[in-house]
């Protein structure tokens, strides 16, 4: 069954009101319930579908699904290292160096997209999604 942009939209809007609520709450418990310093991350896997509907536009597409969510609470609130040009590859790395002592090669920052039909098929989209 297909749906319309404007259902889909819509739809997708009522998603992240729901999640938005239960995610505030779920933050403000972990916050007041802490002993010491707090790291959260919060990172999609992936933006939208909407332009999937009518494939008209592939640049517009990856744009849409590379354009995730990454929103980051860290103990000393400096968020120089993720610039909004950094992957989800290498967020875990840049945290893990910073705050857990830990030595992890930065990764070049990529963005690859694949499809329903090929998920295994990954084609690398980094220079059709730069800003």
């Amino acid at each position: 069954m297909r749906i319309s942009e404007q259902e889909y939209a819509e739809s997708y809007r009522q998603q992240v009101i729901f999640v938005t609520t239960k995610i505030r709450n779920v933050i403000d418990d972990i916050l007041a319930k802490s002993q010491g310093p707090v790291i959260i991350v919060l990172q999609a896997d992936h933006g939208p579908s909407m332009r999937q509907l009518s494939p008209s536009d592939p640049k517009a597409i990856y744009r849409e699904r590379m354009s995730i969510l990454g929103a980051f609470y860290l103990p000393d609130r400096q968020y120089d290292l993720l610039c909004p040009s950094v992957t989800p590859v290498n967020i875990f790395r840049i945290i893990s160096n910073r705050y857990l002592g830990a030595n992890l090669e930065r990764l070049e920052d990529r963005n690859y997209f694949s499809t329903y039909a090929f998920p295994y098929t990954l084609v690398d989209v980094t220079d059709q999604v730069a800003k």
